[in-house]
């Protein structure tokens, strides 16, 4: 910059010291301003991505629950004298490794037994009609429900007791 123009500057600086502060403040106002906008889409963001998750985590892993169940059933299917042979073994392990993937995921088992049906978590398949069991209590579970962060991924089906 010449001389001349940095004079010119400096006797504009000198003639209005208020505009110099007023336009100072208003842009650290604006600065202000869009670094909260920033950080508050930033955060916004995070939400998102993390509502993403969930849901495709969900959708994978309402997908592996019928392999999972079949699994269980197929190991609860050996034969007891064949229980302890190291095949039988390596497949229980297999099963433990499962339930550790599930849990690891935050899946948890929706629990039926002696509980009262609730048709946020339960679905009925069916009913009998019992005197000696309280009214829409669950006898019976005939497939497991599982959720994950507080909602539902599959609802348990049951068989309930209705006495009307």
């Amino acid at each position: 910059m010449s001389d001349k123009k940095h004079k010119q500057e400096d006797k504009k600086v000198k003639e209005n010291p208020n505009d110099i502060a007023i336009e100072a403040a208003t842009n650290l106002a604006g600065w202000k301003k869009a670094l909260a906008d920033y950080q508050n889409l930033q955060k916004d963001m995070e939400k998102r991505l993390s509502s993403m998750n969930e849901y495709v985590s969900g959708n994978v892993i309402l997908d592996l629950l019928p392999i999972f169940d079949n699994y269980q059933i197929a190991i609860s299917h050996i034969p007891a004298e064949e229980q302890k042979q190291s095949w039988a073994i390596g497949l229980e392990h297999i099963l433990k490794m499962w339930e550790g993937f599930l849990v690891e995921h935050g899946v948890t088992k929706i629990n039926t037994k002696d509980a009262k049906f609730d048709p946020n978590l339960h679905e009925s398949v069916g009913q009998i009609t019992d005197d000696n069991i309280e009214d829409q209590i669950i006898v019976e579970e005939k497939l497991a429900g599982y959720s994950a962060n507080d909602k539902v991924l599959r609802p348990a089906k049951v068989i309930i007791n209705n006495k009307n």
